[in-house]
């Protein structure tokens, strides 16, 4: 942080805990740090938020751990913020507990909420597992922006909320003189994490005011001139390179494709026996007897084969996202599709997105047929999806799964292939919350302009 991040002092955590009960909170700072850390200052909220987790841990740092940040009423009213939008929240000016130095300075904190629940977003401080935090240091970060070489001839203030005395929070140079009129002066207001930052810029007695753009036109023409004896001189060379460049690419290409194309292939091979294995034991488990067995089992495999013509006679055109979900999950579930909840509006997709989805939907279910929530038999599955703006957002959740889910990294080809499909054709991202015996999975992509459209005149 140090090195390439100026201003940030680290990033921690604050645990949100009733304030007659803070002894957990102890033990997590002595099993963090090895040493025991008392929770500070006294209170007469109901609440306490105590540092449990500050790094990098350096001597500043280690002043901040067991303060409770829900004591102050700056802080406290940045994280009743955070925690009632759902979003990260910045503090009015404050002074750090990190300012043990003999040169201190006006900070601010940046706090984003942490619920229990992996579907809730928002809610009261008491809802929350407590808060991600990062405190910065407001002489640092402004420097680090706005003091670079070279050094205009301008004084920059900034102001937190209106342009007052007591609400500037920084000034290039306070003691530079100002020689300026109304003209000249600049003002931009930024919003950050919920605050206005209100920046003003005015001429210093150093500031001069050029009458003539002459010159700069005449070195323009300059430059104009030599770029265009450039680009003459090395035209042919360049095509010569971009001709090889672009075979190059093609190859490499080309290949890539194939290598895909047959991991795909063994991959999704290896999922089929693997799905009419699992449902051939579910079958079996409750079957009545072998007639009974045969006649689910066949019906089973015959509305996967019935799924599998469908999709390769389509051949990925503008499809439904709920076509597509139903047709991947009638396929991996068979007749347990009454365990599967799923909800939406009509949105169509393109082909590349549409085929995106299908091999997501894809390893989503059989993952939750072989690990997640539908490997039980009292095992479910809810699946949501929205418009919102132009964005669409799926919600995928699996409930009783046979113990709570621990997301530990995982190389399989699976994962790494919804990763792929949902960051590079959609465009998207993923994101994988755990709960007790269960999982929650949100992905989120942009609509392209002409399905925007066209969902909008359908709704």
């Amino acid at each position: 942080l140090a090195r390439r991040f100026d201003g940030i002092q680290g990033v921690g955590f604050a645990l949100t805990v009733p304030t007659q009960d803070d002894a957990g909170a102890r033990a997590i700072l002595r099993a963090n740090y090895g040493e025991t850390v008392d929770i500070w200052p006294a209170t007469e909220q109901t609440l306490r938020a105590p540092i449990v987790l500050l790094e990098p841990q350096d001597e500043r740092n280690r002043a901040a751990l067991g303060y409770d940040m829900f004591s102050d009423a700056v802080r406290r009213e940045a994280m009743q913020r955070a925690a009632r939008t759902g979003e990260a929240s910045a503090s009015a000016p404050v002074s750090l507990v990190q300012e043990i130095d003999e040169n201190p300075q006006v900070g601010f904190l940046i706090y984003l909420p942490f619920f229990a629940g992996p579907s809730q977003m928002t809610g009261a401080v008491s809802e929350t597992e407590g808060f991600v935090y990062a405190p910065f240091r407001l002489g640092d970060l402004f420097s680090a922006a706005l003091m670079q070489s070279p050094r205009l001839p301008v004084l920059v203030e900034a102001y937190d909320g209106e342009i007052a005395p007591a609400s500037r929070i920084f000034a290039s140079n306070a003691d530079a003189a100002s020689d300026h009129t109304d003209e000249f002066v600049v003002i931009r207001t930024l919003e950050v994490a919920g605050r206005s930052w209100i920046f003003r810029v005015t001429p210093t007695a150093e500031f001069q005011r050029f009458g003539s753009v002459l010159p700069a036109v005449v070195l323009a023409f300059a430059g104009l001139l030599l770029a265009v004896l450039l680009a003459l001189l090395t035209s042919v060379q360049a095509r010569r390179s971009e001709a090889v460049a672009a075979l190059n690419v093609e190859s490499q290409r080309n290949l890539a494709q194939k290598d895909m194309m047959l991991s795909e292939m063994n991959h999704r091979i290896k999922n089929s026996i693997a799905r009419v294995l699992a449902i051939a034991r579910q079958t079996a488990r409750s079957a009545d007897g072998m007639d009974d067995f045969l006649e689910s089992y066949s019906a089973r495999l015959g509305a996967m084969a019935s799924a599998q013509e469908m999709l390769t006679r389509s051949q990925w055109k503008r499809a439904r996202i709920g076509d597509l979900l139903a047709a991947e999950l009638r396929q991996v579930f068979g007749d347990r599709l009454e365990a599967c909840d799923i909800a939406g509006p009509d949105i169509e997709v393109d082909e590349t997105k549409a085929q995106a989805l299908g091999l997501t939907f894809h390893e989503l279910a059989t993952n939750a047929l072989k690990h997640g929530g539908l490997a039980t038999m009292n095992g479910s599955l809810s699946v949501r999806w929205a418009l919102a703006g132009s964005e669409v957002t799926i919600d995928w959740c699996e409930f009783g799964l046979a113990e709570s889910p621990k997301l530990a990294p995982r190389s399989g080809f699976g994962t790494r292939l919804i990763d792929i499909n949902v960051a590079g054709e959609l465009g998207g991202s993923i994101t994988r919350r755990p709960g007790t015996n269960r999982i929650s999975i949100r992905i989120a992509f942009p609509l392209s302009d002409n399905a925007l459209r066209k969902a909008e005149t359908t709704g």
